[in-house]
């Protein structure tokens, strides 16, 4: 059979091939690229929003870790010398409180002075600053680091003969360098004695004019030679 000129020819269509009309295509939203750009946008919001929040510089200079709280919020230690950054709510008041972590004795007990202090912070905006410091608004205290370079351990006094005089209750062993052994009230009188077993003694007097670093310390060291029988 022939085909006439501008005939057609129609063959087998393949069984199974989809054959798509796009006048009755359903229409397929975009839903993925706007929920990214929704959670990026989310991130960069949140990031803004933390960014401009208020926060608390504490900067803490004692010779030893202390015991932070901010308003209502869950008390977190500071080491020696370190600074941290807190979050607080802006614009409402609250207090900062820190609070030395004394150093322990071989039996366990507290030494030293209780050494805190506190900061209103009044509409909170911004960065605020507080330092834990050696002197507070009612006090100024001392940290005597003791060096034993003697053959002997020794008992430490500070404020030996004054009013204010504590036993530390603590011994240093011989070779034992910059021992902290707490915070004490300081004056200009201020004094720090040891004592070997056999009864020999070493001080040093007049320590106010001598504790001149932030931290409040003053590095003393004892030998053999110090110690007297008096």
């Amino acid at each position: 059979m022939t085909l006439s000129d501008g005939g057609s020819r129609s063959g087998p269509r393949a069984e199974g091939a989809p054959v798509s009309d796009p006048r009755t295509e359903p229409f397929r939203f975009p839903w993925m690229p706007l929920l990214l750009m929704a959670l990026l946008l989310a991130i960069a919001v949140t990031g803004v929003v933390l960014l401009l929040r208020p926060r608390l510089a504490f900067t803490n200079t004692l010779a030893g870790p202390v015991r932070l709280v901010v308003g209502d919020g869950t008390p977190r230690t500071v080491a020696a010398g370190e600074r941290v950054r807190v979050g607080v709510a802006r614009g409402k008041t609250m207090v900062a409180q820190w609070e030395l972590i004394r150093p322990l004795s071989a039996n366990g007990q507290p030494m030293g002075e209780e050494v805190r202090g506190s900061a209103v912070l009044r509409g909170p905006s911004g960065t605020m600053s507080v330092a834990a410091t050696s002197r507070t608004a009612d006090h100024a205290y001392f940290a005597p680091l003791v060096t034993n370079a003697s053959a002997q351990t020794l008992r430490v006094m500070v404020n030996a003969g004054l009013q204010s005089a504590i036993d530390c209750g603590c011994a240093v062993r011989p070779g034992a360098r910059r021992v902290f052994v707490g915070y004490y009230p300081l004056y200009q009188n201020s004094t720090v004695r040891v004592r070997a077993p056999g009864g020999a003694t070493a001080e040093f007097r007049d320590l106010g004019p001598q504790v001149t670093r932030g931290d409040g310390t003053v590095g003393l060291r004892f030998e053999d030679k110090d110690l007297r029988v008096r």
